[in-house]
């Protein structure tokens, strides 16, 4: 249940919910409410109740993120937190699902033999032509794209990455859904509209952007895990590396811009997993940190013991994700370019989280954008290139909170797209890496210091373990 400012209807709401016999848990987003809807829901006694805040309004879309991401149950429903849905027919929505029948399904408003509250003919006009736009990108025959009443299987929405933010959901979930060819069934729905003076809060350029949504989504491709691209074997992929960090050993401007972001959730006792020729190492230990510098190749391992040979504060071992995250517990633990390495990234995540003090920080740096990813990507082993709602679902799922993510480096994504995407060349040669060093890095941080640009070449992500 994403809420915003719902206090005059979020008590009666969450009763409804509560009475029905089909209810196993209710979870509450409030999405930076300013009206008391957030203290009335953490009120509520019912022990199936968990209520989840966003620091900030976001929009329904992110609080579905969110919420999608804290499921228990079998099934999920999205009510909203006004009176226009009613509960009572869950028994109707769960129908297809618990005979396995569907996999999603929809209730349609403008399915005959419902009761509705008749309001806004060209609100109505609006929502049908959606549908029918929705209709035709995705060859599905819905009647209502844009409603609220949307159950899953559980594992079904916790698969999809959700971009949008605000009520682009919609249509987003409806293109991913028919994409992916879940089973989708519509029912008929009880509706009692509500006007924009009791609170409805969806406009014409809501409108607009779903409209574009229903384009985007429809037509991009899906945004799949890069398994498929079969990435070059561990010692193939290694043999790749040693030049390629050779060159960036030397990209100091580069190295120091990623250290000042991670440095404000760096503490005292940092564990670096797959810290590569140990360049990241060396600010580490400049930060005043005790570091262990893990690495699953020898070839690294025998570099980084070379370089940190009589630093005390320095302790380098040989271990793979599950080692490495079995020591600590850390206040930070810092992967640089290493996520987009493993098969199992989720797992990893989950892993790293437990090797975190409560309040501790995983510091993430990913490539960005599915449509980056190249040869060389292969070559050094890449399963995948990231944005940032599918980083933060993963976070998520490991129960802990966002506390920063953003892209980074614009300049970086656009060489990347022309010199490996495009030219098919290796990006990391070392006269293109010390000239894009030093004449284009410290213009680009200056730029994105107060900017937070739509894209680049890297995603920046910190995740804190709930003290």
């Amino acid at each position: 249940m994403p809420c915003f400012n719902e206090s005059a209807t979020i008590e009666l709401v969450a009763a409804r919910v509560l009475a029905s016999p089909y209810t196993a848990e209710l979870i509450i987003v409030d999405d930076g409410s300013t009206d008391g809807t957030l203290e009335l829901a953490r009120q509520l006694s019912d022990p199936r109740v968990r209520v989840l805040a966003q620091a900030a309004n976001q929009g329904k879309g992110a609080a579905l993120r969110r919420g999608f991401a804290a499921a228990q149950a079998d099934y999920v429903i999205v009510q909203d937190a006004d009176l226009e849905y009613d509960p009572q027919d869950y028994e109707q929505i769960l129908g297809p699902l618990l005979a396995d029948e569907a996999d999603v399904v929809f209730g349609s408003r403008f399915l005959g033999g419902r009761p509705h509250r008749v309001l806004y003919f060209w609100h109505s006009i609006g929502n049908r032509l959606l549908t029918l736009a929705s209709n035709m990108f995705t060859n599905l025959n819905l009647s209502d794209m844009e409603t609220c009443y949307k159950a899953f299987r559980r594992d079904v929405i916790q698969s999809i990455v959700i971009e949008e933010d605000r009520f682009g959901f919609e249509p987003e979930i409806t293109a991913k859904l028919a994409r992916a060819g879940w089973r989708v069934y519509e029912v008929g729905i009880s509706y009692a509209g509500r006007t924009y003076a009791e609170g409805k809060k969806i406009g014409w350029k809501d409108g607009m952007r779903a409209l574009y949504c229903v384009v985007r989504y429809s037509r991009s491709r899906d945004q799949v895990r890069r398994s498929a691209q079969a990435p070059a074997a561990f010692e193939e992929a290694d043999a790749e590396l040693q030049a390629t960090l050779d060159s960036l050993d030397g990209a100091q401007n580069y190295a120091a811009w990623i250290h000042s972001l991670a440095e404000p959730y760096l503490g005292d006792e940092v564990l670096e997993v797959g810290a590569g020729h140990g360049t990241f190492t060396g600010l580490l230990l400049g930060s005043g940190a005790k570091v262990v510098a893990t690495d699953l190749s020898a070839r690294c391992v025998a570099q980084l013991r070379a370089r940190y040979a009589g630093i005390p504060r320095v302790e380098v071992r040989q271990s793979d994700m599950a080692e490495s995250a079995d020591g600590g517990p850390y206040d930070s633990v810092v992967l640089i370019n290493v996520l987009e390495h493993l098969e199992d990234d989720a797992m990893a995540i989950k892993q790293l989280a437990s090797a975190l003090r409560p309040g501790g920080h995983l510091i993430l740096w990913v490539p960005a954008f599915d449509r980056l990813y190249s040869n060389f990507d292969r070559q050094v082993g890449h399963h995948r290139r990231y944005r940032i709602p599918e980083l933060r679902r993963l976070v998520l799922n490991a129960g802990m909170d966002t506390t920063e993510i953003r892209y980074v480096n614009t300049a970086g994504a656009v060489a990347w797209w022309l010199i490996a995407r495009r030219l098919g060349r290796v990006p990391t040669q070392p006269g293109q890496v010390k000239l894009f060093d030093q004449a284009v890095v410290p213009v680009v941080r200056r730029l994105e210091r107060g900017w937070r640009p739509p894209f680049g070449q890297s995603v920046f992500c910190v995740a804190t373990r709930p003290a």
